[in-house]
């Protein structure tokens, strides 16, 4: 088996079409079909079966898959060390980020990223939606962890996690023996959120979303950060939305319980000037995208990568050895 042939096949497995696979690969269907049979051969086995214009994947196919996944990221982590060991990544990057991530998602990129780029210097910012942009914009920040959606005609951009949000209420709260609740049953209830004039993504997602259910949230306190509003919260002040991954387990007074309504949510990603010549960028992206992948968060189409002869690589961040 060569690795042009496990691409191929992965991508056929997840479009489950060849045309749409070809297209992914940026290569002639012919080419997809005939790599597939060349695998298939080698392999004395079946992996897809032939359905009208589209394919299934077979019992075989669907046991092969996900060790495919793992060579090719295993692929991608070869390449980098080499070229990071030619080459040790200097310098800085100044990387900027919604609070909400601080608690649970940033932890293992840093420890990873650091780990890998010793020598790279990260200087992080905690910073609201449009304190990033700005911050973009006059490159006092060279790449932002941000809530989606992003500006694509402004920014490169690379999706990294997107989870429902689920109500936060103080222990003993009459709703917390349930477990799941309907939005419009939070109509009368009082609500912390995000001050308006930060116009965070949070705060509008929650007040569109009980706009769709009837009401307009009983606002009786702002909180800027995560860890006020959830203190808040504990105080019996009132409940909050937050995303699943902020749910901080420290707070004991605190309950969690999900929506039923699932289309709640809330993502975020990664943006950057698109003439960025940074190449520890490289490196801080693949170790992200790699992450997302293992917790099942990333966009199975996210728009920012290209197959290139040492993995995926994003787009307009230049590709150079570490």
């Amino acid at each position: 088996m060569d690795l042009r042939s496990i691409r191929y096949f992965v991508a056929a497995a997840e479009q489950l079409h060849f045309g749409r696979a070809a297209d992914k690969m940026n290569v002639v269907q012919p080419a997809i079909s005939q790599q597939i049979k060349h695998l298939e051969d080698e392999l004395g086995v079946l992996l897809f079966e032939r359905v009208g214009n589209s394919v299934i994947l077979t019992e075989a196919g669907r046991q092969m898959l996900p060790e495919c996944r793992k060579l090719l990221l295993l692929t991608e982590d070869t390449v980098l060390a080499a070229q990071n060991a030619a080459r040790r990544g200097v310098g800085i990057i100044r990387f900027a980020f919604v609070d909400n991530a601080v608690s649970s998602l940033l932890p293992p990129l840093l420890r990873e990223f650091r780990a890998q780029y010793p020598r790279v210097e990260l200087k992080l910012q905690a910073l609201d939606r449009q304190s990033q942009i700005a911050g973009l914009d006059d490159r006092t920040v060279d790449i932002a962890l941000l809530p989606e959606p992003i500006d694509e005609s402004r920014f490169a951009c690379q999706h990294f996690v997107v989870e429902p949000l689920i109500v936060a209420m103080p222990q003993g709260h009459h709703l917390a023996a349930r477990p799941k609740l309907q939005i419009a049953e939070l109509e009368h209830e009082p609500f912390i959120l995000f001050p308006a004039a930060l116009r965070s993504r949070i705060h509008e997602i929650i007040v569109a979303a009980c706009a769709v259910a009837g009401f307009t949230p009983q606002v009786v306190e702002e909180a800027a950060q995560i860890d006020t509003s959830l203190a808040l919260v504990d105080a019996g002040v009132g409940i909050t939305l937050l995303p699943s991954w902020a749910a901080s387990k420290g707070i004991h007074d605190v309950v969690f319980r999900p929506l039923v309504d699932p289309t709640v949510t809330y993502a975020l990603g990664f943006a950057w000037l698109r003439d960025t010549d940074l190449p520890a960028l490289t490196g801080f992206l693949h170790i992200a995208r790699r992450l997302a992948d293992a917790l099942g968060t990333a966009s199975s189409s996210a728009r920012t990568h290209r197959e290139d002869a040492g993995g995926f690589l994003p787009r307009n961040v230049t590709a150079r050895p570490q």
